[in-house]
């Protein structure tokens, strides 16, 4: 019995460290363009008042949080091997309205890679969209 218990606690170990084995995404970043791999087109997020932009912040407790023109919104997420990100759910947002177009296409969750450049420059990557950030 204790064997057992003790694999147990191994594999319950082992899941979080792989959870949490690539710290670099970690923390605060800023959304500077988006490229649409269907068409190519480079998007750039518009600009607001107020120096407003829109951000994603990665955390230690496998908690992503980012900002549209009004929602907040988070999820859960996994690194589940190298440059391998799964997003456990639909992102849940403070309100059920009121973001503008651009919003729409900030659907991070979509993403199943990410990749990052000289630890400054964070590419999350759907079929659809590579997202663009920068440190902050």
């Amino acid at each position: 019995m204790k064997k057992l218990l003790f694999i147990l606690v191994l594999a319950g170990n082992f899941s979080v460290s792989a959870q949490l084995a690539d710290s670099t995404i970690l923390g605060e970043w800023g959304l500077f363009k988006i490229i649409d791999n269907l068409t190519g087109e480079e998007i750039t997020p518009p600009k607001k008042k107020n120096d407003f932009d829109y951000s994603i912040i990665f955390t230690s407790d496998s908690l992503v949080k980012f900002n549209l023109e009004v929602n907040k919104c988070a999820n859960n997420f996994i690194i589940s091997e190298r440059n391998k990100i799964k997003f456990l759910y639909y992102a849940e947002c403070t309100k059920i309205c009121c973001d503008k177009e651009f919003s729409q296409q900030l659907l991070y969750e979509d993403c199943t890679s990410y990749y990052i450049k000289e630890n400054q420059t964070l590419l999350l990557v759907s079929e659809d969209k590579v997202f663009y950030f920068t440190r902050k």
